[in-house]
This record gives structure tokens, C-alpha cells and sequence, in this order.
């Protein structure tokens, strides 16, 4: 497979090289240009036509403000203010020089999207259609003197690889038509190299060139290979040599080796030392005919059953998505200053690692990572299950050309096969290009066949490690894998509590390749309006305008910075927690956030601590994440975030160290009180910690009963001689002394007796949690929720987060910040958030849960009112739990400011309008067994049926069956039988279609009985994905299918059994249970 692209692709992929031999002509300037809306160009042969507009080159169409003028804003992106789709013209005329008369011409396209057509003098001459490459066009041998170039430009789709993918998307960049990045003729020698590429060894030190010489013309010639190195920053020369080259016909191989002095330095993300290789062919009188010079460094890059390994030492990868976010030009930045500056801000934040999801960037890219340190993930499509379906009340999600994945969609096969070949063969000698996969998330695709397309690559080339798929499938050739999910193990990422006494370790030591755990975070923030006059490029933020309407309609646009801030406090009290987790598991290899920056695509997924334009949203610093994202990070496992002041302080520290070296220090570790106070305070002895380990180190048990108040501590954990440091907050409560007071009225129902307090002039303390219904409240989580509402609503979360008003009297004796933190998830359980759009602009509750953006509600959890003579204070965290310490203490705290003269609120409410606010409904009593307590749908089949020992049709009322949220379900199947033991769905096959909550994630239980032992086997596909039931006999067997978002996403899920062994299938329970906190 690798052979047959080598005659097709000749000297294409030599373009990141500064050549002194070959001559350039820039071409930068203006076209002429015209667009081709209907597609007649090629009839009426443009080619010959003065084409009568104009358009800069470098640029696009969108640049130039050609195509549709937009208005409006499309739904869950950024909107481009100029479209269009179709093929374009560019037309320019240029004179060949006469010292170029016997060199054979190239014409340079760096990047463009899609196909480009290119005639000279009106002749057509070729066409190319990368997208994650450059177009290099062969024009031949062309006279000296004035030409004309035509370049048909087409940006519809080409090939049918969907919409969805980053490379061709509007998610973030744009589908641009245009020419961007270098745009050139190049002149080339008879004689000259191919595409060298470019191997290195480590030990010993060696330097390996291959590639093809031509000669055309196929004349013997005695020529000489000239090979020199030099220190990148120093310019010192470290190694030169020339070699005899006795070329015979038309192509010479080159496969060159040579041992590299001691003195090179090695390359790695903490040490990125990089060489200049001049690589030249001269002849007999040491004309040089062609030059190469390339940035090199040297590494080797292999892995260990649970690492990655540089140089032999083991690495952990703390990555971070790229989508292509550039809204100011819709494509990618093409020179390495900008990704200089982007990565920078990688290291800055600890990271040293980029997936590049579903695209390739250019070479600056590339360049720029080789400098600064950091290892690349390239890829080249995304293709899934939900693309080539329709998706009815989701339309923004239907694919264009609905692809088929890998394997079974020919168009796309042979498009992708060719990109990765290209992909390689441009950017493989860069140190940084460390590994790949073919694209993310490939779960309709054939990946037995996608493996076939890999394995040449990997025996061949292994300078990078090989994935087929990012997420969704392990193959046996894999050399690492980022994914959630692994079968048959679990799950590889998630929230498992709160506290920080646990790990993926399970999952991760029993995988046979280095595991990175795939896309976590995706917490969002609240946008920041000031953001809007930023989008003063080719996309425009319409909907954060529209966002922006709906917060001023309900008066809380002036209160935007407070939603960032706490909203932003909380996205970043996640990511810590996240990050440490995969840092505590030692069989981790690596992370990729979802992500650094906003993601602007998929219902607009502002899930970074930076907003797309890379700048800082002001709620973390770069010195305060690398606490906990760094090559070494002091960690602590605490049980949980709250404590009772009589009970002794328990933890365990650990250390993750990958640093360049082992290292030798003592960890210390205090804890100290809000005034910084020291509590308590120990040390750990000096020790070894190796590189690429992550130990415990001790346990720290301190005495917590000097605390005579509520309040927040604070632990540090660091290292004695360096400054490596992590810290925590936990939340300590003496024992709450529970006083009533008569001044307070403690309500649980606003009913007639509360009115009657009121009306009297009295105060009432409300506790309002399991008050209200869909009109008036919102059940409020304490976890964000996920990517974005819009794209995934089914999630049953519509909060990011909650502003406090900390300096309040009313939390006087209740320990907070300005927004919500691990204390309050301990009071979250059923807590609610009222609706208080119609309340005056300037009414600020107490605590004010952030709606999500996408519907702006005012909301409200602990609030307060006059209502008639009387005074309210509404708190919608339930404070009647005697047994939760955090709820006892809000409840002493709230009473407190109650009954104080402080509490004195200025809004008034009519009874009226409360009474529909804050009605009660009586909950459902559920059969359903505790342990599916967070099931959508419960369904015992056949349990209500009357017939015994015989098969009827089956109809839902012969189920038992709870479902929440909307959920339904169908089933075929020959039957339903019910008998003395049980009742099942039976038959050779069973399909179950089941209506979900759009998005949600969470886990499918089945329970198949073969109660009487007939030796029942079956397959299952679950959503595409095949499973085996082996036997189950008497007692039957649960078995546990995961549900992924993408899966429910349509609010479809789909299950189909098929028996394989004894006389049917039969299928007794089933259980979609929804993985929320």
C-alpha cells in the first residue's frame, strides 16, 4: 500500500524543507477571481475567459466577503458572515524566468479546501484533493516567459466523509473555499531528491536518511551526497560528511546511516534540543543540483505495557484538544509564530501533549511543537454511527452525504487511505509527530479493514506509536489507545465520588497497551459578553448575542462576571479533580482535556478555562493548575471534603513523578485555617522517587478538635526542596447544637399556618426542597452539567455552578466561598432552584444557582422576601436532614440571620404568587429494587400477565414497568411466556427499541433466565456494537452494556438478541440506568 502512492505523490511531501538549490516565485497578491455558483465553469471553459473580480491570495472567499451575506445566527455555531459552497476561480499571470528553462515547475498550494484544478495557458494539467496536506501540482518543463495559472477551487464535499469532522466541518473552522498558507511555483533540478525521510537512533546515536534520487533522463552520473548537522540555537556544527553516489537510471534508492558524536542531545517535551540537517546532492564539480534542510531531533518513542516511553522513559501524556479554533480567519494559523504562541500557553498550563481531533494541522504546527516540546496526535476523520443515520428533531446533527463508515463507504476508504499516506509522508520526520490514530471515535467502521490500512505503516515506519481508532474499538496492532470505555474492563475516566480516595487502577493494569484517558472535562462556563466585539473576523458570534438578549430579558445580564466566576470556579474544581484522578492510577499513561479552550461547534461548548481566542476567562492562573498538572504533582487521597471536628483527620499522600530524572526529597505536609493559621503539620522522609511512578508515600492522621467553629481548611502537600505543591480544602464542623428560637417560625410547607405566621408579621424560615413543580423549580446538581445542553439534553441537568453571597450575614456561621465547592455537593441530594425571572433587575438571591446560557433563568436557592407584614427566608437545600452535618450547620446558620435584626429584606412577594410557587406534590411510591434507584426505566417483562404456561404477543400491560424522564420502550419477540417461575420476552430473536433522554450516558442491565437449563446462548448487538451471552442456566445472568452519549444522542437506543444455542432466548428484566451524581 505504501509503494503504490510513492509515483503519485513524487516530491510532494518535501515542502516544510528550506531549499537553496530550488528557486521560488511567491504568488502572493491579487487574482483575478470568479465564483461559480452554478457549476458551468468547466462547460464554458473559464480557463480561457479573463475572469473579471478580484480576490488576495493568500485569503478565502470568506475573507473577501464573496458568497451569501448572512443574517441571523446558526444554531449551535458561530455563524459565517459571508457563505458559500461550490467551486471558484483564481486566475493570475506569471513569467517564467530564463534561468528556469531547464527545470521542471511545481505549483505550491499549502492548504486548501477541497479539490484544486489547475490549467496553465488553458491546458488542464492536474488535480488534487487533500485536505490535511499540501497541493503539490507537477507542471512540467514551461518556456521562459508569460503564462497564465487558473485554479478551480471546489469546496464542496469531494469525497463523502460527512460534515462533522473537524477537517471538513463548520463546528469551528469553516468549510472555506480558497488558497492558504504557501502559495508558490517552485523550480526543481533533473536531478534532485524525492521526500527524504529522516530516522533516528539513540544508542547508540545514529542518523538514518531514506528516500528515492531522481535523475531524469536515466543518465549514469557520479554525484555526492553532502550530510551536515548543526546545533539549532548555537549554529555549532556537530557533524558533516560527504558521500560518493554512483546513480544508475532514473531513481536511486537512498537508505544512508551514520553514527552521530556523543555530544547530541536527545529530544523530549522537557528538553526539546533540535539539529539543522543540510542534506545535498552535487555533481562532479560540486554544483549543487538539490538541497534539503530540515529542524530534526533526535528520539525514539516505543511503549511499555502502561507507558509511553521516550528515549526509554516513561512519559505521561497531559494533552488537550484541538478542533481548530480560529474564528478571526475560519482555517488554521499556517505560520509557526501564532503556534508558538498557542503552545506556549500549552506549556504555561503543564501540558505537553496535543490531540489534533479529526484533522491535521500544517506544517507551523509541527515546527513549532518541535521547539517548544510537546507531543502531536494527528488525525484524519471522524465517522460515527449517529452521521449516517437521520436524526428527526435534531437536524442539526444530520450529516451531509449520511456516510457509512470505514470499510463499507468506497468514497471515503480510498480518500482516507490517501491522507494518511500523505500525512506521514509530510510530517513524519518531526519529532514532535509521537503518535496517531485515523480518526476519533470510528464506531460504524470496519476495524479489521482500518487495521489493514495501519499495519504496512507500523512494520515500516516506527517513528510514531499507531492507533486505529481514537475511542470505541482496542485492535490487536495497537500500540496505545485514548478512550473512555474499554470491554470487558470498564470505564477509563468519570467523577467516582467526592472525595479522592480512588482510581482507574482496575481498568488500566489489566490493558496490554499504555492507556490516555479520552476527552475528559467538558465543564462548561458561563460566556462573557465582552466577548462578542472579539468576532471581528470571518465568524460571527450572532448566538452569544442572542444569549445575551435572553439574559437581559431576565434581568441578569449585569450579573455576567458573577456567572463566570462561579461557573468558571466550579469548571476548574472539576478538572482538578478529574486530572488528580488519572495522576493517582500508576498504570495511567496519559490525559486529553476536552478542553483548554471553548469549543464553539456541537451547541456551543464553552468548556475551557481560555476562550477560543486563547486568552484567559480570569478563573485560574497557569502557576495555580501546574499545582496539579505538572511532570510532578503531590497528591492526596482524602476519604471525603467534610469532617466532624471530634473525628480524626485521615489521608494518604502519593506522589506522581515524571519528571526528566529520579529524584530524592521529604514531602511535608500542613493544614492550616482561613487565616492561614497552622493547624497541623508533618513531614515525610527523604526519599527516592523514580521516574515514571506514582507511590504513596504515607498516611497523615491529625487531631481536628482544636477547630471550635465551622470553617475551611486548607491541606498542603509539596515537596521540601522544591517547589512543587498541591492543596485541598476540607470543610470541618464541631458538633451543631440544634436551637429553636420562637422568633423563627421553621416551615417544611407553605400552607396555611406558614401564611398565617406571615400575615401576622412573623418571620419563616422555608425550607423549600421538596416544594414546587416543572413551572415554578429546577432540581439543581451540584456537577456541572456535560458539553452542552443543546447537544446533549437529555442529561437532566440544566446548572453550571452557583454564586454565593459568602460575605452575607446569613452564612455568618456557614463556611463558603463566592461559589459552590465540595462542601455544599454534601447538601445538593434533591436540592432545588426557583424560577425568579419576573423579580426586579437588582434582586440578588443569597445563593443563586448559574442556569446554563442556552436558557438564562433567574434562579434562586436561598432567597428572601416580605410577604405581606411578615418575613420569608427560603432556602431550597433541605436543613431537616438531623444526620447531615453540612445541612445542620446551614439550617443553625440561616435560622441565626433569621431571627437577627439583620435580616430585614426590601423585596415584597403577594402570598398569592407564592402559593403557586411553592406547591407540594405528594411523591411516587416506586417497586423499582434500590440498587436501579437512578434507573429512567425499570421493566420486569411478562410479571403482570394472567396467562400462565403459554405464550401470548407481547403489549406493554403484561410488563411491570417504572420509566422516568419520558422513556419508552418497544419490543419484538415470538412472546411472552410467564410460568410458576418467572416470565421473560421469549424467542429465536428479540429487538428492544427504547426512547431515551437525549444524551444521557450511563449503563443497560439485562437479566437473561434459563430457568429450566436448557443451555441458552445468544448474541447481542447493542447500537452497533456485538456482545456473546454464554450459558446462563437457573439462576441467570445480568449483563451490563454501557451507554454512551453519542448512543443515546438521537434518543434512540437499539438492542437486538439472536439465540445461538438451546431453543430460544429468553429475556426476564432490563434496566437503563442513567450515571448521574
Amino acid at each position: 500500500m505504501i509503494k503504490q502512492y510513492l509515483g503519485i505523490f513524487l516530491f510532494l511531501f518535501s515542502l516544510h524543507f528550506s531549499t537553496t538549490a530550488q528557486e521560488h516565485q511567491k504568488l502572493d497578491g491579487v487574482w483575478h477571481f470568479r465564483l461559480d455558483e452554478k457549476n458551468v465553469g468547466l462547460a464554458q471553459v473559464w480557463q480561457k475567459q479573463d475572469l473579471d473580480k478580484r480576490i488576495t491570495i493568500p485569503g478565502t472567499t470568506d475573507q473577501a466577503r464573496y458568497g451569501e451575506k448572512t443574517t441571523g445566527s446558526d444554531f449551535g455555531i458561530l455563524t459565517r458572515a459571508y457563505k458559500y459552497y461550490g467551486p471558484a476561480w483564481y486566475q493570475m499571470d506569471f513569467v517564467v524566468p530564463a534561468n528556469w528553462k531547464d527545470k521542471r515547475l511545481y505549483l505550491n498550494l499549502e492548504r486548501v479546501m477541497w479539490e484544486s484544478k489547475v490549467f496553465i495557458d488553458d491546458k488542464e494539467i492536474a488535480t488534487y484533493d487533500a485536505l490535511s496536506s499540501a497541493h503539490l501540482h507537477d507542471l512540467g518543463y514551461i518556456s521562459p516567459g508569460k503564462h497564465r495559472l487558473t485554479v478551480r477551487v471546489n469546496n464542496d464535499m469531494i469525497h463523502n466523509i460527512g460534515d462533522k469532522g473537524h477537517v471538513y466541518t463548520e463546528y469551528t473552522q469553516s468549510i472555506w473555499n480558497g488558497m492558504v498558507g504557501q502559495v508558490e511555483l517552485i523550480a526543481k533540478n533533473a536531478t534532485r531528491f524525492q521526500n527524504p525521510q529522516i530516522f533516528t537512533k539513540i544508542s547508540p546515536k545514529k542518523l538514518q536518511i531514506k528516500d528515492t534520487l531522481v535523475n531524469e533522463g536515466g543518465k549514469r552520473r557520479n554525484l555526492s551526497l553532502s550530510i551536515k548537522l548543526s546545533d539549532r540555537k548555537t549554529k555549532d556544527k556537530v557533524f558533516e560528511t560527504k558521500k560518493n553516489i554512483d546513480v544508475r537510471g532514473a531513481r536511486q534508492v537512498l537508505d544512508i546511516e551514520e553514527q552521530m558524536p556523543d555530544l547530541v542531545k536527545l529530544w523530549d517535551d522537557m528538553n526539546p534540543n533540535l539539529y539543522t540537517l543540510s542534506i545535498q546532492v552535487l555533481d562532479k564539480k560540486n554544483n549543487v543540483l538539490d538541497t534539503k534542510e530540515m529542524e530534526i531531533g533526535f528520539r525514539e518513542i516505543t511503549a511499555s505495557k502502561s507507558k509511553i516511553m521516550i528515549n526509554g522513559k516513561p512519559v505521561f501524556f497531559r494533552g488537550n484538544l484541538d478542533c481548530v479554533h480560529f474564528p478571526l480567519t475560519g482555517y488554521p494559523a499556517m505560520h509557526v509564530e501564532e503556534w508558538e504562541r498557542i503552545f506556549k500557553i500549552y506549556k504555561d498550563y503543564g501540558l505537553n501533549h496535543v490531540r489534533f481531533h479529526s484533522w491535521c494541522p500544517p506544517e507551523a504546527a509541527f515546527q513549532a511543537a518541535d521547539r517548544l516540546g510537546l507531543y502531536l496526535q494527528p488525525e484524519v476523520i471522524w465517522l460515527d454511527w449517529w452521521m449516517a443515520a437521520d436524526n428527526p428533531g435534531r437536524e442539526e446533527m444530520n450529516t451531509k452525504g449520511r456516510p457509512q463508515g470505514l470499510g463499507s463507504n468506497p468514497s471515503a476508504d480510498a480518500f482516507t487511505q490517501k491522507e494518511i499516506y500523505r500525512m506521514f509522508a509530510s510530517y513524519g520526520n518531526h519529532a514532535s509527530f509521537a503518535t496517531m490514530s485515523i480518526g476519533n471515535e470510528l464506531g460504524n467502521s470496519n476495524f479489521d479493514v482500518m487495521e489493514s490500512w495501519l499495519k504496512p505503516y507500523k512494520e515500516n515506519d516506527n517513528r510514531r506509536l499507531y492507533a486505529v481508532s481514537s475511542a470505541r474499538k482496542i485492535t490487536d496492532m495497537d500500540q496505545f489507545i485514548a478512550t473512555h470505555y474499554i470491554d470487558k474492563l470498564g470505564g477509563t475516566r468519570g467523577i467516582l465520588g467526592a472525595h479522592t480516595d480512588w482510581d482507574f487502577e482496575k481498568v488500566y493494569s489489566q490493558s496490554k497497551i499504555p492507556v490516555i484517558a479520552h476527552e475528559i472535562g467538558q465543564w462548561p462556563v458561563y460566556p462573557k459578553w465582552d466577548e462578542i466585539k472579539k468576532y471581528t473576523g470571518v465568524l460571527k458570534a450572532r448566538n452569544f448575542e442572542e444569549f445575551r438578549e435572553q439574559a437581559r430579558k431576565n434581568n441578569i445580564e449585569e450579573q455576567n462576571e458573577e456567572f463566570v466566576q462561579a461557573s468558571g470556579a466550579l469548571n476548574q474544581i472539576m478538572y482538578k479533580h478529574e486530572i488528580e484522578s488519572f495522576l493517582r492510577t500508576p498504570s495511567a499513561a496519559g490525559i486529553q482535556l476536552l478542553s483548554m479552550q471553548d469549543y464553539q461547534g456541537q451547541g456551543e461548548a464553552l468548556i475551557g478555562w481560555l476562550d477560543v481566542f486563547y486568552d484567559s476567562k480570569g478563573i485560574t492562573t497557569p502557576e495555580k493548575f501546574r499545582m496539579h498538572n505538572d511532570t510532578t504533582v503531590t497528591l492526596l487521597r482524602v476519604p471525603k471534603f467534610v469532617w466532624k471536628a471530634e473525628e480524626p483527620f485521615l489521608a494518604k499522600v502519593q506522589l506522581a513523578h515524571y519528571g526528566s530524572t529520579d529524584i530524592q526529597d521529604g514531602i511535608y505536609w500542613s493544614i492550616k485555617d482561613e487565616e492561614s493559621r497552622v493547624i497541623a503539620k508533618g513531614t515525610f522522609a527523604k526519599r527516592t522517587f523514580a521516574r515514571g511512578t506514582s507511590d504513596l508515600v504515607g498516611e497523615i492522621k491529625s487531631n481536628l478538635s482544636a477547630v471550635q467553629k465551622a470553617g475551611k481548611l486548607t491541606v498542603e502537600v509539596g515537596l521540601e526542596n522544591r517547589a512543587n505543591k498541591n492543596e485541598w480544602q476540607i470543610w470541618v464542623y464541631p458538633t451543631v447544637k440544634k436551637e429553636e428560637t420562637k422568633k423563627v417560625y421553621v416551615a417544611n410547607r407553605f400552607d396555611a399556618k406558614t401564611e398565617e405566621v406571615l400575615r401576622n408579621g412573623g418571620t419563616v424560615l422555608l425550607d423549600a426542597s421538596d416544594l414546587g413543580n416543572l413551572e415554578t423549580s429546577d432540581i439543581i446538581s451540584y456537577y456541572p452539567l456535560y458539553w452542552s445542553l443543546t447537544f446533549f439534553p437529555g442529561q437532566g441537568k440544566n446548572t453550571i455552578g452557583m454564586i454565593v453571597r459568602d460575605k452575607h450575614p446569613a452564612f455568618k456561621s456557614f463556611p463558603t466561598d463566592s461559589h459552590s465547592d465540595w462542601q455544599w455537593q454534601h447538601i445538593y441530594g434533591g436540592a432545588r432552584a426557583f424560577y425568579i425571572n419576573d423579580f426586579p433587575g437588582s434582586y440578588r438571591p443569597l445563593a443563586q444557582p448559574v442556569d446554563d446560557f442556552h436558557r438564562n433563568n433567574k434562579l434562586a436557592s436561598i432567597f428572601e422576601m416580605k410577604v405581606g407584614n411578615g418575613k420569608l427566608l427560603v432556602t431550597g437545600f433541605n436543613i431537616q436532614d438531623e444526620k447531615n452535618i453540612v445541612s445542620q450547620q446551614l439550617r443553625s446558620s440561616l435560622l441565626a440571620y433569621a431571627a437577627s435584626d439583620d435580616f430585614d429584606p426590601s423585596y415584597g412577594r403577594d402570598a398569592s404568587l407564592l402559593r403557586k410557587t411553592f406547591t407540594y406534590i405528594e411523591p411516587l411510591k416506586t417497586a423499582v429494587p434500590s440498587e436501579f434507584s437512578k434507573a429512567v426505566l425499570y421493566v420486569e417483562a411478562g410479571k403482570l400477565s394472567k396467562k400462565i404456561n403459554q405464550n401470548i404477543d407481547w403489549t406493554k400491560d403484561l410488563d411491570q414497568s417504572e420509566s422516568k424522564k419520558g422513556t419508552t420502550y418497544t419490543v419484538k419477540a415470538d412472546g411472552v411466556w410467564k410460568d410458576e417461575t418467572s416470565a421473560a420476552w421469549q424467542g429465536k430473536e428479540i429487538e428492544v427499541d427504547l426512547k431515551v433522554p437525549q444524551g444521557m450516558i450511563g449503563s443497560l442491565y439485562l437479566f437473561f433466565h434459563d430457568w429450566n437449563s436448557n443451555g441458552r446462548e445468544a448474541d447481542i448487538n447493542f447500537e452497533g456494537r456485538d456482545y456473546t451471552l454464554t450459558r446462563h442456566d437457573k439462576e441467570g445472568r445480568w449483563v451490563k452494556l454501557h451507554v454512551m452519549r453519542e448512543d443515546s444522542n438521537d434518543g434512540n437506543l437499539k438492542l437486538k438478541i439472536k439465540g445461538t444455542k438451546g431453543p430460544n432466548i429468553m429475556l426476564s428484566k432490563l434496566s437503563l440506568v442513567e450515571d448521574v451524581e
